[in-house]
This record gives C-alpha cells, sequence and structure tokens, in this order.
C-alpha cells in the first residue's frame, strides 16, 4: 500500500514537474511524456508514445545523439546531470528550434532498463544573456567610428536578430520631417528588399503626427510595443509603393524606440518582427531603451564630429584665400621698399639729414611688411600641420653646412645684443635628407627665441652631434629657463609662458614640433629656472 502510495506521489510530481520529463525504453522510445514535455515541445503525450526521441531533435542532430545514447546505454553511469552536459537543441512541433539542457538517468527494473531524460528550455536564459551581450557589445562598436553614415548602419544592425528581424533607422531632419536613414534584414537576400525603403529627401511634416508614427514616438520618452501593425503601416509609410514593400517584408509586432540625447529627440528605430504571433517583451523593451541611449549619443558624437570637421575645412579653405590675398600687398610693400632703398640717399631728397630720415622710415615700413608676411606664413603652416598636409621636400643637405648658414646668419643679430656665441659642431657632421629651407626655419625659431630670453653678455651655445642613425641638434642659452609646470604645453598652439615677458603669435614651437616630427625627428626642452634652458632636435641621418 506504502509503494503504490509512493508511486502515486512521484507521478504527480513528475506530470506537473515545468521541465520536460521523459521516458524511454530499451530501444530509447518514449514511454512517458509529461505536462512540461507537452508545453515545451507543443505535441500531446498521446502523439509522442512509442515514437522515438531523435523526432524532438532537429534533423542535423539526430545521428550524433543517437550515438551519445548508445554510449551512455552500455557505459559504467548510471547518469549525466545537467551541469556536466553540453547545451543542445529541441525541436518544437511548429520547427522551431530552442537551445535547452538535459540530463538522462538509467534505471533498472525487474530486469528492464529504463531512461528517464529530464530537460529544461533556456531560451528566455539564452536570450537574456545575448540581451545584455547586445548592451555591452554596442557600446563599444558604436564608439569605433566617428563617421555618420557607418554610425547609422551600426544602430540598424546591431538589434537584428535578437529584437526583430528587419530593422528601419528614421531620423528628424532640420525642420521636424522623418528622413528613413539606414535598414536592414537578418536574411542577406533581402538586404535590397530594406534598402528600398530608404528615401532620399525626408517625409513631408505631419501637422498632427498619428501615434504609431515614428515621428510621434520620437518625442517620447520610452519606446512603443505595437501589435497593430495596420495602423503601424498607415501612419509610416503613407505612399503605396513603400507600404508594399513593408508588408512585403512581413511585420507582425514592431518595437518603435526612440533616440534622444542631451533631451533632444534625433529619431526613431523601428524593430519589426515577422513571426506569427510573436511578440516583444517587457524586458526587450527595457533592453530596446538602454540600446537606443547608446545609439543616440553615438550619433550626436559622430554629427559633431562631422560638422566640427566641416567647419575645420571651411576655416583652412578661408585661411588659405585670406592668406593668398594678404600676401599680395605684402610682397608688393617688400618689394617697393626695397626699390626706394637701392636708390642713392639724394634722390630721396635734397637735403641728406631728411634723407637718412626718410630711409629710416622706410626700413621700418619694409621691417613690418616681412613681419606681416611671417606671420601669414606661419598661420598657413599651423592649418596644414593641424590637417598633417604640411610638405617637406628632402633634399641631401650636409649638415655642417646647414648648421653655418644659420650661424652666420645670426652672428650679427648675437653682436648687437652683446651675447657670446659659440658653435660646437664639427664639419665631418653626416649629410641629411631633409628640407633644407625647414630645417632653418626650425633652427632660427630656436635661436631667435635664444636672442629674445638671453639678457645682455648671456652666452648661447649651438652644437649638434652624431647618436647612432640621428643628428641632434641644439640651442642652450643662459637665460631665464623655462618652469616645469610650463614645459608640457611648451609645443602648443599659441601657448605662451605667462612668467616670460613674450612677444609674438606663440606658433613658432608648435610650426618648429610639426616640421620635425614631418622629418621623422623628435624636439624637446631641459630647463631649469634662472639656469637658462636647452632646446633640442633630433632628424635621422
Amino acid at each position: 500500500m506504502a509503494d503504490t502510495h509512493s508511486h502515486a506521489a512521484l507521478a504527480a510530481i513528475v506530470d506537473i514537474a515545468a521541465d520536460a520529463i521523459i521516458a524511454l525504453d530499451d530501444r530509447f522510445r518514449i514511454v512517458r511524456f509529461n505536462r512540461g514535455a507537452e508545453q515545451i515541445f507543443q505535441w500531446n503525450e498521446a502523439d509522442m508514445l512509442g515514437q522515438p526521441l531523435d523526432r524532438l531533435l532537429p534533423m542535423g542532430a539526430r545521428a550524433v545523439h543517437r550515438g551519445h545514447m548508445r554510449t551512455f546505454a552500455e557505459g559504467p553511469a548510471d547518469a549525466r546531470i545537467m551541469a556536466h552536459r553540453r547545451a543542445i537543441a529541441g525541436l518544437r512541433r511548429n520547427g522551431e528550434m530552442f537551445p535547452a539542457e538535459a540530463s538522462i538517468a538509467r534505471v533498472t527494473m525487474d530486469g528492464e532498463r529504463t531512461f528517464m531524460v529530464t530537460l529544461r528550455d533556456v531560451s528566455e536564459r539564452v536570450r537574456s544573456e545575448e540581451r545584455q551581450k547586445l548592451l555591452a557589445t554596442a557600446g563599444w562598436v558604436l564608439a569605433a567610428s566617428l563617421d555618420v553614415e557607418s554610425t547609422m548602419a551600426t544602430i540598424a544592425e546591431l538589434p537584428v536578430p535578437l529584437l526583430g528581424e528587419w530593422s528601419l533607422l528614421e531620423l528628424l531632419t532640420a525642420d521636424g520631417a522623418m528622413r528613413r536613414a539606414a535598414a536592414t534584414h537578418m536574411d542577406p537576400h533581402r538586404h535590397e528588399d530594406t534598402a528600398a525603403l530608404l528615401s532620399r529627401v525626408a517625409e513631408p511634416l505631419e501637422l498632427d503626427p498619428l501615434p504609431t508614427s515614428g515621428a510621434r514616438v520620437a518625442h517620447e520618452a520610452e519606446a512603443q510595443r505595437i501589435t497593430d501593425v495596420g495602423a503601424w503601416l498607415t501612419a509610416n509609410f503613407r505612399d503605396a509603393a513603400s507600404r508594399a514593400r513593408a508588408e512585403a517584408l512581413g511585420a507582425s509586432a514592431v518595437l518603435l524606440v526612440p533616440l534622444r540625447a542631451g533631451g533632444r529627440a534625433l529619431g526613431a528605430l523601428h524593430l519589426v518582427r515577422t513571426r506569427p504571433a510573436a511578440t516583444h517583451s517587457l524586458e526587450e523593451q527595457q533592453v530596446a531603451d538602454q540600446f537606443a541611449g547608446l545609439a543616440a549619443l553615438a550619433l550626436e558624437n559622430a554629427r559633431l564630429y562631422q560638422q566640427s570637421r566641416s567647419a575645420v575645412r571651411e576655416r583652412d579653405e578661408m585661411l588659405a584665400i585670406v592668406s593668398h590675398d594678404l600676401r599680395n600687398p605684402v610682397n608688393a610693400i617688400v618689394m617697393l621698399t626695397g626699390a626706394v632703398l637701392k636708390r642713392d640717399a639724394d634722390a630721396i631728397s635734397p637735403e641728406v639729414e631728411q634723407a637718412h630720415m626718410a630711409r629710416d622710415e622706410v626700413e621700418a615700413v619694409r621691417a613690418a611688411a616681412r613681419q606681416a608676411d611671417g606671420l601669414i606664413q606661419d598661420l598657413q603652416d599651423v592649418s596644414r600641420i593641424s590637417a598633417g598636409r604640411l610638405r617637406v621636400e628632402r633634399r641631401r643637405v650636409p649638415a655642417a653646412e646647414l648648421l653655418k648658414e644659420c650661424a652666420d646668419m645670426f652672428e650679427p643679430v648675437m653682436i648687437d645684443a652683446a651675447l657670446r656665441f659659440v658653435r660646437r659642431f664639427d664639419e665631418d657632421l653626416p649629410v641629411l635628407l631633409a628640407d633644407r629651407h625647414r630645417l632653418q626655419q626650425v633652427l632660427s625659431n630656436l635661436l631667435g627665441n635664444a636672442v629674445r630670453f638671453t639678457p645682455h653678455g648671456g652666452e648661447i651655445v649651438l652644437a649638434a652631434a652624431q647618436h647612432d642613425d640621428m643628428l641632434r641638434i641644439s640651442v642652450r642659452d643662459t637665460g631665464p629657463g623655462v618652469a616645469m609646470d610650463d614645459v608640457p604645453r611648451l609645443f602648443e598652439r599659441y601657448f605662451q609662458a605667462p612668467r616670460l615677458l613674450r612677444a609674438g603669435s606663440g606658433l613658432g614651437l608648435y610650426i618648429a614640433k610639426g616640421i620635425v616630427e614631418a622629418h621623422g625627428g623628435e624636439i624637446g626642452v631641459d630647463s631649469e629656472v634662472g639656469k637658462g634652458a636647452e632646446f633640442w632636435f633630433t632628424v635621422p641621418a
């Protein structure tokens, strides 16, 4: 009596279990199929009794599974639990495959072997893991590109097929209309069908858009789950051609997700399910909202980056035009004043004293014109360096010859400033493959700064020495030096050390850095306040 009661209790437990519990005979045919199995596989027990277990597996897995079953039946183990089994795939009555975990036990009763299979549908757990993976992946994938077109395509592609079999991204234009910007389908053969939905121009602005339209939802706070597909088609595909294309793609449920960044509506993402009776869960809606936050931020960053690039291009174009137009009159002044200065002083004025005064004034005008021309050249160089377009025309340049030319040019300046100028470089320095004019520009900047900051009676040393395959050129002075706090920013655009009395645009060291790096070298400074500074740079020898 007790055994009968125990068997009845066990049968009741098996019957109400949520997991599928399936009993098999010695030939692996089904002899028991509980309610959990009926709900998971969508077959009635009466339909499955006497059927092989293979019927519940995808065709491609049946042969391998039969081999595993025979191995287990003849092996020493009496059971394999779920934690020790790899994931398998089950097959529902409607042909849908799903991920599952299974365990099996072998029982011998009255001399007959029975196999008990316990199977759990882990579809929801796998989907939850995939949804979290989507969010984790979206962050770095969307951040990988600042191109607007690429970002739009990524936003449309990432949630497919997890949140829908196809998707459509719509963006708001400046006047509030909607433009279909990107679309994709899980089936590669249908990409052309979704691409046909995209519009070259924005849809006309509606004064009162329908509740199921992207134009309305774009201004909402959260995603909308739509099961009235007819209303969705009417609201979003008003012309017959695009509606026909959308109907051909299929739709049973739509998740309409707003894209918002910084409180501003950017557009909406349509995630469309096509399976009959398919819907979106509340958790999927929440995941879609989180994904939309990442997508909107990436889209806004890409848009701002594109705007900044466009502004930089416009600035560079304007700078090129203005620089060209300014240099024409400046060069004219330089040439005309040069011509005046070549004349005999008596030709300027009948009075010699007045002639000298006029000559000094012309010299001042000529110097100002040269300074203006230098500033224009600096602006052009800064624009080229910022855009990565600084050109260096490499030729064979004897390093000693280059250094001697610069030193000879600055010798009179050193004498006028009462400075001791020391040259420390040998005649047998290597030949450089470099842009002579550009390296002269770097040296002139470093020597000019040294003269400007070194007090009368000080010393400036121009030195050069080869280290392995690099030539190191340095300019050392006995001026006030550079504070450690200023060193990291010394080669930035427009930076001028606040502790020093500076004059100029603050572009010289930035340009020098760009020129040196264009040659494949480095530039730097070693300094201590009160003990002078040594500016150095290297170029390949």
